[in-house]
């Protein structure tokens, strides 16, 4: 053997023995990329202190303490929405809610107007469809004149005839424009038509009964439900529990309880929907709604329901979104979302496509849902859907008006004083069995599909769709599109 030969095979040798030494920290690397670190320690979820008791006349009065802030906010959450409105008035508790801040029986509407602007008072109104919620934000100097102010809108309500027909055409223009939107209109459809023949109306209003609501509708809608033993106020800002009691006892003294009957709401079951749906709105794009029933926000299976809906289409990074957008080029964006009600809750997507689109677009949402149900999540997925969850929901609580509804809202959902306090330490455990487990008792069964769109320009792209329905823009029947025929019934 030469010299160089030698020197060849020495190199060679040592190259070896430098390889199997470097095999098992290579692999090692590897395994640690793809293995989650163990994470630290949650630090505590520290919320202000919440502190809460009950009047002689029902009102719960909530305080929630927050030193060194100037500003207040005031918040009276009653339990009654659109749920409560009786079908022929549809929108009977929006429209009592919008006018009570418009005039009493000793402020007029104009006074009330340069009140709120001279004590600095933003409000808003929200009602749903189990809830009603006056928010109002001004500094905290100004709390005992704003709140004898406000306590008029509740003991002595007035429903001013022009500020009622204000109201009332103000929603009716709104709900117009609403139903012009693809998406809009399809979820308020797609509503009707999941709770349909339950009895119970998730919030969908009818802007043409609207206009047949009058001042003695919204008069004894208001003394039927708008009662202090059925309400809850919330002061939040620096200010203790037995001086907040002793300022809305002053104040809400003369709102008179009165017992509530409340509609009973049927707990509905996730089904299969044996049902296509086509909303026949003119525009060039399309609308898809799609989803099902799932368990309440108290159920147990509520963090790995909102860990599943991130992980599904919770942001532009999850897999809707890049599935369908990023990688197909199918739709214009598809999100995943988690609607909550008094005793039910709904798991639905929402994407926005083209017409020639439309059945590749629904078929890769459903390829979506069975992958989560029949395969396992990757352990990065998983954390990172749960690192952007617990991240977040801090950030949302910075907002003042946020935490109040969210303390304001455990009554009514009948969840544990702690319940948010514990959030992190509960989306924790959520692991990828849980996730798979929530996925197969809810996305399993054939979602109910909404699509709405131009009937004329999308048809001849669902030919291969066994059946669907057509419904105008009101939602009412039109015809059945089956085996690439259009024919018109009666029903």
């Amino acid at each position: 053997m030469n010299r160089f030969s030698y020197i060849r095979t020495r190199r060679l040798a040592a190259g070896l023995l430098l390889f199997g030494l470097l095999i098992p920290g290579l692999l090692a690397q590897e395994k640690f990329r793809r293995t989650p670190p163990y994470p630290d320690p949650l630090p505590a979820l520290v919320l202000p202190a919440v502190n809460s008791e009950y009047l002689g006349n029902g009102l719960r009065v909530v305080t929630i303490s927050r030193a060194n802030n100037p500003v207040f906010n005031l918040m009276v959450l009653i339990q009654v929405g659109e749920s409560d409105s009786p079908p022929e008035l549809a929108g009977l508790a929006t429209v009592t809610a919008q006018v009570l801040p418009r005039g009493t029986a000793t402020v007029s509407p104009g006074e009330v107007e340069e009140r709120l602007a001279l004590l600095g008072i933003e409000y808003s109104v929200e009602v749903q469809a189990d809830y009603t919620i006056f928010s109002f934000i001004f500094l905290a100097e100004n709390l005992e004149p704003a709140l004898e102010l406000i306590s008029l809108f509740f003991v002595e309500p007035a429903f001013p005839a022009l500020e009622l027909s204000a109201v009332k055409r103000e929603y009716y223009y709104q709900l117009l424009r609403r139903h012009q939107d693809p998406e809009t209109a399809g979820y308020n459809f797609f509503l009707k038509r999941i709770f349909s023949g339950s009895g119970y109306n998730p919030g969908v209003l009818d802007e043409e009964l609207i206009k047949n609501i009058s001042a003695r509708d919204a008069a004894q809608f208001h003394q039927r439900y708008m009662r202090p033993n059925n309400s809850t106020i919330i002061f939040n800002g620096q200010i203790t529990l037995a001086e907040a009691s002793r300022q809305a006892a002053q104040n809400f003294r003369r709102w008179v309880p009165r017992p509530v009957e409340r509609k009973t709401v049927s707990r509905l079951n996730n089904r299969d929907f044996d049902q296509v749906c086509l909303l026949d709105i003119p525009g060039n794009e399309a609308a898809i709604i799609t989803g099902n029933l799932t368990g309440s926000i108290s159920s147990p299976d509520y963090f790995p329901l909102l860990v599943l809906n991130h992980i599904m289409g919770g942001t532009t990074g999850s897999r809707l979104f890049i599935n369908l957008r990023e990688i197909k080029g199918l739709a214009f964006y598809a999100f995943s979302d988690l609607s909550f009600f008094r005793e039910n809750g709904l798991f639905w997507v929402r994407a926005k496509t083209a017409p020639p689109a439309i059945p590749e677009t629904i078929a890769g949402i459903n390829s979506i849902m069975r992958s989560l149900a029949e395969e396992r999540i990757e352990p990065e997925e998983l954390e990172r859907a749960k690192a952007y969850l617990m991240g977040n929901l801090p950030l949302q609580l910075q907002s003042p008006e946020n935490l109040s509804q969210r303390i304001g809202l455990l009554d009514l959902f009948q969840l544990p004083p702690d319940f948010w306090s514990r959030y992190l330490q509960n989306i924790m455990p959520v692991n990828s069995e849980l996730v798979r487990e929530v996925a197969r008792k809810y996305l399993a069964a054939r979602p109910l599909v909404i699509i709405v769109a131009d009937a004329s320009r999308a048809l001849d792209y669902l030919k291969d769709f066994d059946k669907i329905d057509v419904y105008n823009r009101k939602g009412q029947f039109q015809a059945v599109f089956q085996k690439g025929v259009l024919r018109y019934e009666n029903r």
